[in-house]
């Protein structure tokens, strides 16, 4: 994971959480457009509310972190991973 350390990896991952907003935004102006009744939604507008929702959690994450994105976090070890010894 040594490659995601460079300034052009971190710029490329921002870039690319900036393009994913994009995405989402033109997803819920179409999401907007379609005017869909309310407990009538097709295929279509769950289909963009879920492109919507992907792009801008993902998006948002890559421009705030990064090439922060992969560092390794410490937990407790009560969430960790448990080895039963039977």
């Amino acid at each position: 994971m040594e490659r995601w350390r460079t300034r052009r990896a971190d710029r490329t991952l921002r870039l690319l959480g900036l393009v994913l907003l994009v995405v989402a935004g033109a997803a819920l102006y179409w999401l907007y457009a379609l005017h869909v009744p309310p407990q009538s939604a097709g295929l279509l507008a769950y289909g963009l509310g879920a492109v919507a929702y992907i792009g801008a959690s993902s998006g948002a994450a890559s421009v705030i972190l990064g090439r922060h994105l992969f560092d390794e976090v410490t937990i407790s070890p009560r969430w960790g991973r448990r080895t039963h010894t039977d």
